[in-house]
C-alpha cells in the first residue's frame, strides 16, 4: 500500500470537523492570526481531520453546510457553525432532527446561544468545549419552514433590525451602535398590525406594532421577562404590545429595566403550546434570528423540542439533568 493510501486511510479513521463559517465575518486574533486559520491548526493538533468551508456570501452557507452533511454520512463528526447568531441558524436549519451535532464558535456581537449555552466567547475556548463537551438535544423555535434558536417576531423588530444594518455599515458592527439604533426605530411613530392570533386555538384578535416570540432563555431573562421559563419548558413565550404613543414607548423601556413590563396595561402575554397568525397580508416581514425573511401567511408558531443535537459544556450538561 502507497503512503498516500495509508495516510487517506488513517485521515478516513480520525473524526470529521467541518467548519462553516461566513469569510465576511474578519475575525482575526490579537497576534492578527486569521480566526479560521487558529481553528483549523487548533482541531488538527487535537487529532482531528479538518475541512474549513469558507462562505463568500451569506446564502453560501446553507449549501455548504448540505456538502457538510453529506460528507458526514460515512464518517463520526461534529459541524462547526462559526459566526453569528444568523450563521448558527443557518447551520442548525439543516442539522435539525439529525444526528450529527452542532459546534459552536460564537463570533456575532450578542452570541445569545453562546451564552445561553455557557459556551466561552473566547475562540479557542469554544473549540475546547467541541473537543471535550458534551452532546446535547435543545428547544427550537419554528415558524412555517424556519426554524429561530433566539427570536423571531413581526411588526417594529424587523423595523429595528433593518435601521441597526444600515448604521452598522456606517458606524461599525458594536453592540452601543445596536442598542442606539433600536432606541430610535422604537421612538418613531409606528403602523399597527391587524392581527388575528389562533392560541392553542383560542381566537385573540389584536392590533398590534409588535409581536415578539423568543426561544432563548437567557436572552427573555435579560429583557427581565417572567415568560423565560415558559421557553425553559419547551413552550412558546410570545408577548404583543397594543397601539403606543411615545411616553408610553418610553414608560415599556422603563418597566424593561424594572423587571415589569408584563405587567403593563399596553402588554399582552402569551404561553402556548401553538399560535397562529392570520393577516390579510399575503406574507409579512419576520425577523429571525436578526436576519429579516418574507414569510407567506398564516404564520404558524411551535416549539421543537429536544430537536437540535449540539456540543456544551460537560458541567451545563450536568445541569440539565
Amino acid at each position: 500500500m502507497s503512503q498516500a493510501s495509508i495516510q487517506q486511510q488513517n485521515d478516513h479513521r480520525k473524526k470529521l470537523i467541518s467548519i462553516i463559517m461566513n469569510k465576511g465575518s474578519g475575525h482575526r486574533t490579537p497576534e492578527a492570526e486569521p480566526i479560521h486559520e487558529l481553528l483549523v491548526n487548533y482541531f488538527t493538533k487535537h487529532g482531528f481531520d479538518v475541512q474549513l468551508h469558507l462562505a463568500e456570501q451569506p446564502h453560501d452557507l446553507t449549501r455548504m453546510t448540505q456538502k457538510a452533511v453529506a460528507q458526514h454520512q460515512q464518517r463520526s463528526g461534529v459541524i462547526v457553525a462559526a459566526g453569528g447568531d444568523g450563521t448558527l441558524n443557518t447551520v442548525a436549519q439543516i442539522l435539525l432532527h439529525g444526528s450529527i451535532p452542532m459546534g459552536i464558535i460564537p463570533l456575532g456581537t450578542f452570541n445569545y446561544v453562546a451564552r445561553a449555552l455557557d459556551i466561552p466567547l473566547a475562540p479557542l475556548d469554544a473549540a475546547h468545549v467541541i473537543v471535550q463537551g458534551i452532546q446535547s438535544a435543545i428547544h427550537v423555535g419554528c415558524v412555517n419552514q424556519y426554524i429561530y434558536l433566539n427570536n423571531a417576531s413581526i411588526g417594529l423588530y424587523p423595523r429595528m433590525i433593518e435601521q441597526r444594518e444600515q448604521d452598522n455599515s456606517r458606524f461599525g458592527r458594536f453592540r452601543a451602535v445596536a442598542m442606539l439604533s433600536g432606541f430610535a426605530v422604537l421612538m418613531r411613530e409606528h403602523q399597527k398590525l391587524k392581527l388575528k392570533l389562533s392560541v392553542d386555538g383560542q381566537i385573540e384578535p389584536i392590533e398590534s406594532p409588535l409581536v415578539f416570540f423568543g426561544n432563548n432563555q437567557l436572552q427573555l431573562q435579560d429583557f427581565k421577562l417572567e415568560l423565560a421559563e415558559c421557553a425553559a419548558q419547551g413552550k412558546l413565550a410570545a408577548v404583543a404590545i397594543t397601539e403606543v404613543t411615545r411616553f408610553q414607548m418610553l414608560t415599556l423601556i422603563a418597566r424593561l429595566q424594572l423587571g415589569t413590563f408584563e405587567q403593563a396595561p399596553e402588554v399582552t402575554a402569551f404561553c402556548a403550546e401553538q399560535i397562529r397568525i392570520d393577516s390579510k397580508a399575503r406574507q409579512m416581514k419576520v425577523a429571525i434570528d436578526g436576519e429579516i425573511i418574507q414569510v407567506k401567511t398564516p404564520l404558524h408558531f411551535s416549539v421543537a423540542q429536544d430537536a437540535l443535537l449540539v456540543i456544551i459544556p460537560e458541567h451545563k450538561a450536568q445541569l440539565k439533568k
